[in-house]
């Protein structure tokens, strides 16, 4: 771009956790080059997270609250998935100040105050994340101005390993939300009767606690809190992805899933999201439709090294090179902001 830099003002904040806020961080440093980029959180204790303010310092990126923006403002607002961009009139608050809106709920439900936003045209342009996910939200949005982003991981951040554990490990990564675990989740694990198995899952809370009392968890089970361990290591500690998801529960995209490809971990997953597009099956990892198939493909792997080590290079190769090609989400992007 020739020129002074376009003015963009991000109403979001970026963490490890969560799939819109880790979004966030890998979407920064490959947008940052082309825009003047500010970002405003909801909260005045996010300013000071120094982990994140040194993240933005080195990349240039400007931080304040919405009230010490000034009056009239030039440029586009974006916002994904910030639960208080409406309800708090955040989002109106952006419009007043002359900005064009661009938001992305990145869920497969409305966020409250959405809707009415959208009816008092507080928002110009919105983003989805996959077809399914547009399948869910379209009717809401009528005739607005639509771009299909996907979302983009940053390779480096999620390094390919060799790993051959000491004692076989599946597990999972996610929010600690019992919607996306099936009812039966602990014992679903432990029913693909693999040999000599541990299982990592990551994270787990009180709430997740609760709701699989009534299952007595033993010294094969590691539990860990939300963002005990980075993403990466905690992949790597892993043989298998294995991702059932609640019967209520649709994937919009899949963040976790991708995670697990990049480092080498296979995934097994369910069909009829998203991951649908994600992965192909037998070659970056494998549907199943039923427990039987987990069962299967699970003890086929868990015996066969050689198959589970050109597997993981292939999951790397695929996510790397066909979902996570930098070039190519860098120019969507500038399409989104320009459009």
């Amino acid at each position: 771009m020739d020129g002074p830099k376009p003015n963009l003002y991000v109403f979001a904040w970026p963490s490890f956790l969560g799939g819109a806020d880790t979004k966030l961080f890998h979407l920064l440093p490959l947008i940052n080059e082309h825009y003047s980029i500010t970002l405003i959180p909801n909260y005045e204790d996010l300013i000071k997270e120094k982990i994140w303010t040194r993240y933005l310092d080195k990349l240039g990126i400007r931080y304040c609250l919405i009230d010490a923006l000034p009056k009239k403002l030039e440029g586009t607002a974006f916002s994904l998935c910030n639960s208080r961009f409406f309800v708090d009139r955040i989002a109106h608050r952006a419009k007043e100040k002359g900005l064009r809106v661009i938001w992305s709920s990145e869920m497969m439900w409305h966020h409250e105050g959405e809707l009415d936003a959208i009816k008092e045209g507080i928002v110009d342009v919105v983003l989805y994340v996959s077809d399914l996910q547009k399948k869910y939200l379209g009717e809401g949005y009528k005739d607005l101005p639509a771009l299909m982003t996907g979302n983009y991981l940053d390779p480096k951040a999620f390094p390919f390993k060799h790993r051959r554990n000491e004692t076989f490990t599946i597990g999972r990564l996610s929010r600690p939300d019992p919607v996306k675990y099936p009812e039966d989740f602990p014992v679903f694990y432990e029913r693909l009767e693999l040999p000599d198995v541990r299982f990592r899952v990551m994270a787990w809370d009180d709430v997740m606690a609760k709701k699989y009392a009534w299952h007595k968890f033993d010294s094969r089970w590691d539990l860990l809190q939300p963002e005990q361990e980075k993403q990466a290591p905690f992949l790597h500690s892993l043989d298998l992805f294995v991702y059932p998801l609640g019967h209520q529960f649709r994937e919009s995209w899949g963040r976790s899933t991708v995670e697990a490809m990049l480092t080498g971990c296979i995934p097994l997953v369910p069909p009829g999201h998203h991951l649908d597009h994600l992965i192909e099956h037998g070659v970056s990892g494998f549907f199943c439709h039923d427990f039987t198939e987990y069962q299967g493909i699970a003890q086929e792997l868990y015996f066969d090294y050689k198959r589970r080590l050109r597997l993981s290079r292939q999951c790397r190769k695929h996510a790397a090179e066909k979902l996570c090609n930098r070039e190519e989400h860098a120019k969507l992007w500038r399409e989104v902001f320009q459009s």
